[in-house]
């Protein structure tokens, strides 16, 4: 096989021609690949569902989650509590809520990621366990921490003690 020249070279972003392409050919290769999967990814009743919850006090937002749900998965993205309000439940009753909505929706999994000074203790909390690391992501020393939780329990984050 002849050696020709390879160059590679940085675009300003995926809209730069030729990412459609690569785009393509990983689609291509996950039909092939994982064919039911990828039909069910196409079901209207699998795309991915927004699943956005705000907590108030006196019309005051005091804490949120954002997140989404796809298949039989939860995927939160955000959540945080106003720091005058913490340590008051308020994350553990959006992760609570958050985790019966996903039911509701089909999900029997949970998905987070965070850092390790966003208290992973809470997640791990509600029953969450660690399913893998990366160390020293934010090149200052932390890592990033990833959870997942099944969702088949009896439904609620909260720990014993809260649910009494």
């Amino acid at each position: 096989m002849a050696s020709d020249h390879l160059d590679i070279a940085a675009v300003a972003d995926v809209s730069a021609t030729g990412c459609d392409l690569v785009r393509q050919w990983l689609r291509e290769h996950n039909w092939t690949a994982n064919q039911d999967f990828m039909e069910q990814l196409q079901q209207p009743e699998h795309q991915a569902r927004a699943l956005v919850l705000l907590a108030r006090r006196d019309a005051r937002v005091v804490g949120g989650l954002i997140a989404e749900t796809q298949m039989a998965w939860l995927r939160i993205s955000i959540m945080a509590v106003s720091p005058e309000c913490r340590s008051q439940g308020i994350g553990a009753a959006l992760l609570a809520e958050a985790e019966r909505l996903a039911v509701g929706c089909g999900c029997r999994h949970a998905y987070v990621d965070t850092m390790e000074y966003q208290e992973p203790r809470f997640y791990l909390a509600h029953r969450f366990s660690i399913v893998g690391q990366i160390p020293d992501w934010d090149s200052r020393g932390h890592a990033k921490l990833y959870f997942s939780k099944d969702l088949r329990g009896n439904g609620s984050s909260l720990p014993t003690e809260a649910r009494s």
